[in-house]
């Protein structure tokens, strides 16, 4: 059997629930769940499960931490954590030692947690506060050692001009020295149905009245990644009143009606008796009224519309079928088309990456997917779930003969982080490469950008950039999706309103492959194709039968369910299922039966109970695998259903 492969990002997200995490690269930076704690002193590793507290606790494995907190059914960690990322078996952890071999990523653990320290003691040298600025601000500034007002980023320090007309800089501790986004965390607790306020500097967006944010560089820079700003529906960009503040708004303007041309886009107009430099700092002493009429008056910004647009194109019907006469062609049958999009969706565990890799080597060389046709197109693949590493691991496995020239995988860096925007980086990876009329996979949808691809206003501009691409190159996309927490003991069936992204994703996209676990067994999978697009096919909301072979890395097709309901039950746990296999054991190879051998049989298992109560669980065992198709027949004629059945045995012989 395969090793189970534990998600240790999840362990300590969900299961352990660190606050104030962050991640960079694979490394992590929490508050220590072990000790009070104020500053972030516990360095979790989401690739090795290692940890590390900076502050005295010690460090360890998964294991170790479960044991540590108390946690329930903490054996569960034992065999993950009991292994080292070379797969050796160790009976201890030494911190200092692992942690250095096993942090290859950017970040300098030691240096953040200096770094959160240097936040706390200059945020301490601040003793008064203005009442114009926010309580929930106030932790994002501080004083350094000479008095000069700093500001507190993710990742860095900035100290602020002097009074002396020194310029601002990054303190020597900063890790991301880029232009950035001030408050950037709070964006998401704004309200979306307010306008988002730029403001030019950190100063102002601390006074300023109305929820906004800032941008590091002033009012000449942008960050590279905008897209958090485009999932308000309007902005307001209020820079200070002289001409360097008038073209950088314009210039940002720009770029964000550019990137989403659905957002109203308006720039402030301060009153022209104002002086020169006026901000809105300045504008306390008026109470803020002058900053109220800028916001006021502010103008729509649109971009120059040129002189050569013109209106849609338009064609009768016999020049449309003349001039596009043939439809879009297959890539796999039934699952993905030229210049389509594809959606691989399934829940935690059960083998997306893997079933996207064996769709992409399959592609790649032309090979059949599944039983299903494929034409040999070349592909791309990026990869947010596996490390380099990882992913070289997996790829020995296959069988890979065919792909020559044809497979190409994005291979990420520790500057690539999940979770920001990885869009605009795919865009100049398939130009730098010309990579035209083939098939870009992305393993995951949900880590490749920063967007809450849950919610429509964040999902709708990323669908907009793919379909952009799509159209540029003529390259089918395949993307890996989830499907919502399930928080029942039963597993669901399989319907696209499980997928995260709902209609809008699932109505976008031309084809869905929805992938789920199955009762019968650790390698059965349920799928089910759940939407087509340009061809049709028999299977379409029919449940498949999938079996992962570890030896092979490959899931193989084994037909039809024929009642997906069976496997979606919790099995182990059913008296009636108990039954059926004992039953099923004890006649042989015989598949006849009736209600006497039945009873015979039930009251064998039930020897304390009465003649009645034994007779109503014979009648409620048989309507049950009846309606399961474990059992055909009626009028006291009954007959295994052995071919299901054989899948229940496989399973029990598992378990022993």
């Amino acid at each position: 059997m395969a090793q189970r492969i534990m998600d240790y990002q999840h362990f300590f997200e969900y299961e352990v629930c660190l606050e104030k995490l962050k991640w960079k690269g694979d490394e992590g930076l929490s508050l220590c769940p072990l000790h009070e704690d104020t500053i972030p002193s516990f360095s979790p590793n989401r690739a090795t499960g290692l940890w590390y507290c900076h502050s005295g606790c010690g460090g360890g494995n998964i294991y170790q931490l479960a044991v540590a907190l108390n946690m329930d059914n903490h054996r569960q960690y034992l065999d993950s954590s009991t292994m080292d990322s070379k797969k050796h078996r160790t009976n201890g952890y030494e911190p200092n030692n692992a942690l250095k071999s096993e942090n290859k990523q950017a970040i300098d653990v030691g240096k953040m947690v200096e770094l959160e320290e240097l936040k706390n003691r200059y945020g301490n040298n601040v003793k008064e506060v203005s009442n114009s600025v926010a309580e929930w601000k106030r932790k994002y500034m501080g004083k350094d050692d000479d008095g000069r007002s700093v500001w507190f980023y993710d990742f860095a320090i900035k100290h602020h001009k002097g009074k002396d007309g020194k310029p601002p800089y990054w303190n020597t501790k900063s890790i991301d020295k880029k232009c950035q986004i001030f408050m950037a965390e709070e964006m998401s607790s704004f309200d979306k149905s307010k306008p988002l306020i730029i403001y030019e500097g950190e100063k102002d967006a601390l006074i300023g009245i109305l929820q906004g944010i800032s941008f590091s560089g002033g009012c000449g820079s942008m960050p590279d990644d905008i897209s958090q700003l485009l999932v308000f529906p309007a902005t307001i960009i209020i820079y200070d009143n002289d001409d360097a503040g008038r073209n950088g708004a314009k210039k940002l303007a720009e770029r964000i009606k550019r990137e989403s041309p659905s957002t109203i886009v308006r720039i402030a107009k301060w009153d022209e008796s104002l002086p020169k430099g006026y901000d809105v700092c300045d504008d306390t002493k008026t109470g803020f009224a002058k900053f109220d009429e800028a916001v006021i008056n502010a103008t729509e910004y649109t971009i120059p519309i040129p002189k050569q647009l013109k209106g849609f194109k338009v064609m009768d019907a016999n020049e449309l079928i003349n001039t596009y006469k043939e439809p879009p062609k297959s890539i796999v049958e039934h699952l993905m088309v030229e210049g389509g999009v594809s959606l691989i969706s399934g829940t935690d565990g059960v083998g997306k990456t893997w079933l996207g890799l064996q769709m992409a080597i399959c592609i790649a060389s032309g090979k059949e997917f599944l039983g299903f046709a494929v034409k040999k197109r070349p592909v791309l693949v990026v990869q947010f779930e596996l490390s380099p590493e990882q992913l070289s691991d997996r790829l020995k496995r296959y069988d890979l003969s065919g792909t020559e020239g044809n497979l190409d995988f994005v291979v990420l860096t520790d500057e690539d982080l999940i979770f920001t925007d990885a869009w605009k980086k795919i865009e100049q990876t398939i130009d730098d490469k010309s990579f035209v009329d083939g098939v870009v996979f992305i393993d995951n949808l949900y880590t490749s950008t920063n967007a809450d691809v849950s919610t429509n206003q964040d999902l709708k501009p990323l669908l907009k950039r793919i379909d952009r691409l799509k159209r540029l190159t003529g390259n089918a996309f395949g993307l890996i999706g989830h499907h919502n927490k399930n928080d029942g003991e039963k597993e669901p069936l399989l319907t696209k309103h499980l997928i995260t992204g709902g209609k809008t994703l699932t109505n976008y996209v031309s084809n869905v492959f929805q992938l789920g676990s199955s009762s019968m067994g650790a390698d059965v999978r349920r799928a089910k194709i759940t939407k087509t697009r340009d061809s049709y096919t028999d299977l379409e909301n029919l449940p498949i039968r999938l079996e992962w072979s570890p030896e092979e890395c490959l899931f193989h097709r084994k037909g039809i369910i024929s009642n997906e309901v069976l496997h979606t039950m919790p099995i182990k746990k059913q008296w009636e299922i108990k039954i059926l296999l004992e039953m099923a054991d004890r006649m042989n190879d015989k598949t006849d039966f009736n209600r006497q051998y039945l009873m015979g049989f039930i009251e064998s298992m039930f020897p304390i109970e009465t003649n009645d109560t034994n007779y109503k669980k014979g009648s409620r065992w048989l309507n049950k695998m009846v309606g399961l198709g474990l059992i055909t027949g009626g009028s006291n004629s009954y007959k295994l259903n052995r071919d299901e059945i054989r899948y229940l045995e496989s399973d029990k012989e598992e378990d022993k």
